[in-house]
């Protein structure tokens, strides 16, 4: 597998997700209440009504708070502390998305989760055989869920199932056959 910067950036790029949306919605309320508090001492300055509060009367208030002032500001407070530990989470946290990376020689390849899932469900109703509607599957980061409804008075085999999902995954790449768990329902489907 070729591992030079600019393959493992496109695949890191590939599988993670950008965290520009968070920023520009940070940066859109953060140049909001700038304006907003630019427009607020234009007025005062012109001697106007202000639009929500007068910048004088907002620092009174923060200086000398009563019980309904002390009460917003803490209502405040909560709102940006919540804000902030949003923001801090965004940033630190991976923003991974449902993909992953498979090892190639020739150029950085990305399967989706669906995929994974599709593949489990192909190889789960071949190995059952059963309609590929009677199969749901879903695939999450290092797992792979399987359920089959069986048709009725047929009975599937759990194990088999079960490793044709882990050989069709393996025939595939190695990497993607991490767990797999089925799942199959009680009560079956007339055909």
């Amino acid at each position: 597998m070729s591992n030079t910067s600019l393959e493992r950036r496109l695949r890191r790029r590939s599988v993670h997700r950008s965290r520009s949306t968070a920023v520009s919605i940070a940066l859109v309320v953060l140049v909001l209440v700038a304006a907003w508090i630019g427009l607020e001492a234009v007025l005062a300055a012109m001697g106007t009504a202000p639009l929500l509060v007068a910048p004088q009367d907002a620092v009174n208030a923060a200086l000398r708070p009563d019980a309904a002032g002390t009460t917003i500001a803490v209502a405040s407070a909560v709102v940006l502390l919540v804000l902030g530990v949003w923001l801090i989470v965004l940033a630190l946290k991976p923003g991974r998305q449902h993909r992953r990376s498979v090892p190639n020689d020739r150029a950085v390849v990305v399967v989706d989760d669906h995929i994974v899932a599709s593949t489990a469900v192909s190889a789960a109703s071949l190995a059952a055989g059963i309609s590929p509607d009677q199969v749901d599957a879903w695939s999450k980061g290092r797992r792979i869920g399987v359920r089959i409804v069986p048709t009725s008075g047929f009975p599937v085999d759990e194990h088999v199932v079960k490793a044709a999902i882990e050989d069709r995954l393996k025939s595939l790449d190695s990497g993607l056959a991490h767990r797999v768990s089925v799942d199959i329902a009680s009560k079956g489907v007339l055909a």
